[in-house]
């Protein structure tokens, strides 16, 4: 009875008087999504949820090469999404007093890269190591460089059979050193929740990484609702591996310049997506339930966690880093403990009326993007009480019928709109999603869309058969 009592004290939450608004955002959202995945020939799930329910909507085509399209319960990879459930699983053990967030890492990671690998922090990164504490993890401010990020995508689009483990996110990042003594600066590495992932195998008591049991974050009233039937943390194997997962389609812009350009099925390739930094597989919905029951339900009431570590969750610093873009330009984000804020796309956004209070836009969580996928807005809307989340199968758009640069704009545009019908569902502030005008002649591509082939067709023929090489698939337009 508590936890209804709390969902039903959210009615108060005063622009939320129409009883089904959850089914009014969907007519809202749907025709957008349909446009935006006609428009920019991509795919996008969407997700909302608020104290009188939850809806779904999807659009596009899934598997370009069977023409099946995009389902709303379809589990997309989703990349570093995954942090916050991390940060979450940490939070749980600290209260209940399995670790301190003051202990230092090497305390709980050093056991475990031992007897994994023979090998331990200091050895990786040098003494200041030592002064490494658990919060430093959980908030960016360890001072490890991030992974190299365009080594590790091509070993995942090049060896398709391979997964790139723990340890080469790892070294990847140790080998370049200190960004800055720890905790001077707080600087974006998903290494930092790879580590993470390690101190949950020695706090658990488990052998092996491959064995921590990642749902086990989701507290069991909650759990037993079926709120979370469409969220999987993938381990070792191809993403074709697991049911229900989505086709990604990863854009080599490596090769931008050239006329002909290539986006790849990771269907065939590993979904492991650095582990507890990135390996989550979600619907829109499921996501959007997750940040609004993190924030919405009590922990007396079966919710996750209490409302200082929620409170402890949201204190930010800003990044250094220079890719992302916050309110004055690149460089200018922020980051809590496995939350994000103040990232253009996410949770700052262009107002049609320059004297509305951006803050009733704004939303509590964390985007995810891996190389073939991502999702953003993501989050809680504490203004309106509600939790929301888009996805997309593509990071940039993919139709090559007119100028190429258009599909820059695609996910940003997309975004926009969808919640842009959701803030005036809710009788929010409009946003401005007019996108800039391109200058010069058009940029004409012709595109293609590649995969790996299945290792295992099926159905096998018995006596099992060698399989001669296969070409890849091509699909050219």
């Amino acid at each position: 009875m508590a936890f209804m009592s709390r969902l039903l004290a959210l009615a108060c939450v005063p622009c939320l008087v129409v009883a089904d608004v959850p089914n009014l955002v969907r007519l809202a959202v749907q025709p957008v999504l349909k446009d935006m995945a006609w428009k920019y020939n991509m795919s996008f799930s969407f997700g909302y949820v608020d104290h009188s329910g939850r809806v779904a909507a999807a659009a596009g085509k899934n598997d370009r090469f069977q023409k099946n399209r995009l389902k709303p319960e379809s589990l997309i990879p989703l990349g570093s999404v995954t942090k916050p459930w991390t940060a979450v699983l940490v939070m749980q053990a600290a209260e209940a007093g399995l670790l301190s967030l003051d202990d230092p890492a090497t305390k709980w990671i050093d056991p475990v890269l031992s007897r994994l690998w023979k090998t331990n922090m200091t050895k990786l990164w040098g003494e200041d190591v030592e002064l490494v504490r658990v919060r430093d993890l959980l908030g960016m401010t360890s001072g490890f460089y991030d992974y190299d990020d365009f080594f590790l995508e091509h070993f995942t689009l090049a060896l398709a059979s391979d997964d790139a483990g723990p340890l080469t996110y790892i070294k990847s990042s140790a080998r370049q050193g200190f960004l800055c003594k720890p905790q001077t600066c707080a600087g974006y590495s998903g290494v930092n929740y790879i580590l993470l992932g390690l101190l949950l195998v020695q706090v658990e008591g488990i052998w092996s990484w491959q064995d921590l049991h990642q749902l086990s974050v989701i507290p069991k009233k909650l759990f037993d609702t079926g709120r979370y039937s469409h969220t999987s943390f993938l381990n070792l194997g191809r993403c074709s591996q697991y049911p229900g997962v989505a086709h990604q389609y990863s854009w080599q812009y490596w090769k931008n310049a050239s006329h002909l350009q290539t986006f790849q099925d990771l269907f065939m390739n590993s979904c492991l997506n650095g582990w507890t930094m990135g390996n989550i597989a979600s619907s829109a919905q499921d996501l959007a339930t997750f940040f609004f029951d993190l924030f919405t339900v009590p922990l007396e009431d079966g919710g996750f966690l209490s409302n200082s570590s929620l409170q402890a969750m949201q204190k930010m610093k800003r990044l250094s880093d220079d890719w992302c873009q916050g309110p004055t330009g690149y460089g200018s984000c922020s980051y809590g403990m496995g939350l994000l804020t103040d990232q253009v796309g996410q949770d700052v956004w262009s107002l049609q009326d320059p004297t509305a209070d951006p803050q009733a836009v704004k939303i509590i969580g964390h985007p995810g993007e891996d190389w073939g996928s991502g999702c953003s807005p993501c989050g809680y809307n504490p203004t309106y009480g509600f939790g929301v989340c888009i996805a997309y199968t593509s990071v940039i758009g993919m139709n090559c019928t007119g100028d190429f640069r258009e599909n820059f704009n695609a996910v940003q545009e997309a975004t926009c709109r969808v919640y842009d019908a959701v803030l005036a569902t809710v009788g929010g502030p409009r946003l401005n999603c007019t996108n800039p005008a391109f200058s010069g002649p058009p940029e004409l591509k012709t595109c293609t869309w590649q995969r790996n082939p299945d290792p295992f067709p099926r159905p096998p023929k018995p006596p099992f058969p060698p399989f001669p090489p296969q070409p890849p698939q091509t699909l050219v337009v």
